[in-house]
């Protein structure tokens, strides 16, 4: 989400475009700002508008919606 204002957790960055995510990359969602939800990506729409995330600690599957206000973010080495 480019321009966003939302905290980040340090050593991360935000993914804008969800195209540029791929099956397997560990990122956090943070849903509408707020909740966290750490995992690794199972699967995305070609668009890039939905990702559906395996969460650790056995979460389960979780589905996201870009459109929604959903961030996801990534581990900055």
């Amino acid at each position: 989400m480019a321009g966003s204002t939302a905290p980040q957790p340090a050593g991360t960055k935000v993914v804008a475009d969800w195209t540029a995510l791929m099956p397997g990359d560990f990122v956090t969602v943070l849903e509408q700002y707020t909740v966290p939800h750490s995992g690794w990506i199972d699967d995305l729409t070609d668009d890039g508008r939905i990702i559906w995330l395996v969460r650790t600690f056995g979460g389960g599957r979780r589905m996201f919606f870009r459109e929604n206000g959903d961030v996801v973010t990534v581990g900055v080495p």
